[in-house]
């Protein structure tokens, strides 16, 4: 019966770990993947599959950076992706076992951090803006000056990650996202230490849907999440805001490489692709699932931007070596002031 369950398992793409048991390891944001996502894999082939949820970029740098790091497939986004390609921290793909590639829109794939596809296949996509209590907060914020407006102070939130939140503090202190200079991110780091949030999350749909935060910073899709429990709104301020890309990448030393394959081509599927976004309200760069996505959500410009809004939004690139070092160091200090 055991060799009958191996012979199995390896047909279906599992191995089993140390315990005889068969897993796959994936590393991804909280609340990311529909509530039947996981489990409809599992039946399908016979594996279970562990998920732990990132909680930061900088985190999920820091598991990925020492291979083998027990994770098979992880969610990575553009801004860092270039880093750890360079640095081979991401297995390359055997895209004959990923077919449903072919359902990425044209203008998802081939991007600058991986022309070929040959180490990231798109996921999900969105922006980065202010979520607010349209309730208790009038007029509504247009600029990310209203993070520093003295009625909410200890009522709003912050991302924790500090490309995004020093994002916000460049636009407000005249700065750019995009073109990080020493000076900039010193000025930033100054408007920064003026606030005193309620708290520093990359996930403050919770604190917005029960009315604990009346504004944050936030992720689009987390906004429309919150807005299902409370009066919440999600704009994209008249600065500008971050437009950004996660992808599905298989992790160097993964255990479970094949599975990995047959995870991300099942995640590709059409009904699979829309179900997430019909659930975590984040846009999926598939083509054919457009079509099985609900009205009200390919309708719902907190989730799929008009045309205006994406114009003021970018990408956010890596700086270089010495910028970043500077940014996490002033990262450091406005969180431990």
């Amino acid at each position: 019966m055991r060799r009958s369950l191996l012979a199995l398992a390896l047909l279906a793409g599992c191995s089993p770990d140390s315990k005889g048991s068969l897993e796959l390891h994936v590393f991804n944001w909280g609340d990311y993947f529909a509530a039947d996502t996981i489990s409809n894999f599992e039946k399908e082939t016979g594996c279970k599959v562990k998920v732990d949820e990132i909680t930061s970029s900088e985190q999920l740098r820091s598991k990925l950076s020492r291979p083998p790091s027990g994770y098979d497939v992880a969610i990575v986004n553009d801004e860092i992706l270039p880093g750890f390609i360079a640095q081979g921290l991401v297995e390359k793909l055997d895209l004959s076992k990923i077919p449903n590639l072919k359902n990425i829109q044209a203008k998802f794939r081939g991007l600058s951090f991986d022309p070929r596809n040959e180490r990231s296949v798109p996921y999900m996509w969105g922006t980065t803006g202010l979520a607010y209590n349209k309730e208790k907060v009038t007029p509504a914020p247009d600029s990310w000056a209203a993070l520093w407006d003295p009625k909410l102070a200890g009522k709003q939130t912050l991302l924790g990650d500090p490309r995004e939140v020093f994002a916000a503090a460049l636009w407000v202190t005249g700065g750019s996202p995009t073109a990080l200079t020493p000076d900039a991110i010193d000025k930033a780091a100054a408007k920064l230490k003026e606030l005193k949030p309620k708290a520093w999350t990359s996930t403050p749909k919770e604190q917005l849907g029960k009315g604990e935060a009346l504004l944050s910073q936030s992720f689009n899709g987390d906004a429309v999440q919150a807005a299902k429990d409370g009066p919440v709104a999600f704009v994209i301020p008249k600065e500008g805001g971050t437009l950004w890309i996660d992808n599905l990448c298989i992790a160097r030393g993964a255990k479970n490489v094949d599975l990995a394959h047959r995870f991300i081509d099942y995640i590709l599927r059409p009904e699979v692709s829309a179900a997430i976004t019909n659930e975590v309200f984040f846009a999926g760069p598939n083509e054919p699932a457009q079509k099985l996505v609900k009205k009200e959500v390919l309708e719902n410009p907190m989730v799929y931007p008009s045309e205006a809004d994406l114009k003021r939004c970018a990408f956010l690139a890596e700086p270089p070596a010495d910028l970043k070092k500077k940014l996490l160091e002033a990262w450091a200090q406005v969180r431990g002031q």
